[in-house]
């Protein structure tokens, strides 16, 4: 199997996960009706944990934005690397965003567990998880191509 171009694609596909889940987040307004969806989505599913609520006030709204706009940056950034996964600088920015992923799945388990998040969040941990050991397994099968 040739890992160097399935790391490309995973790359791509990591990227476009970022700014498909994120985009909507970036804009004013718009984001409440995502923030609904998601309360939709779990109570269809009867999933549990606290409904989203919806901010009041404008530092958390941008704060909402400003989730959104890195997101979709962060997205875009994978793009960009995923052109050259074995450039060395690439190799660093892949673990970076591999580490932050994981930290991400730590804090919805986290907030999950102890303090009633929705429960829709769960799989976006579990797919960040998925993404960040996927990432360290491709930076592992092509190291000796750097």
């Amino acid at each position: 199997m040739e890992y160097s171009y399935f790391f490309k694609r995973f790359l791509k596909f990591s990227g476009i996960f970022n700014i498909t889940a994120a985009f909507l987040f970036l804009v004013p307004h718009i984001y409440k009706y995502y923030l609904m969806f998601y309360n939709h989505i779990n109570t269809m599913l009867n999933a549990g944990g606290k409904s989203i609520s919806m901010p009041t006030d404008s530092f958390h709204e941008l704060m909402i934005n400003t989730a959104g706009v890195d997101l979709v940056l962060i997205g875009t950034i994978l793009l960009l690397v995923s052109g050259d996964p074995l450039n060395p600088t690439n190799r660093k920015i892949i673990i970076a965003n591999g580490i932050g992923r994981f930290i991400f799945f730590m804090l919805v388990g986290y907030y999950a567990f102890f303090h009633e998040l929705i429960r829709i969040m769960i799989p976006f941990g579990i797919i960040d998880a998925i993404i960040t050991i996927t990432f360290f397994y491709l930076l592992n099968k092509t190291s000796h191509k750097v």
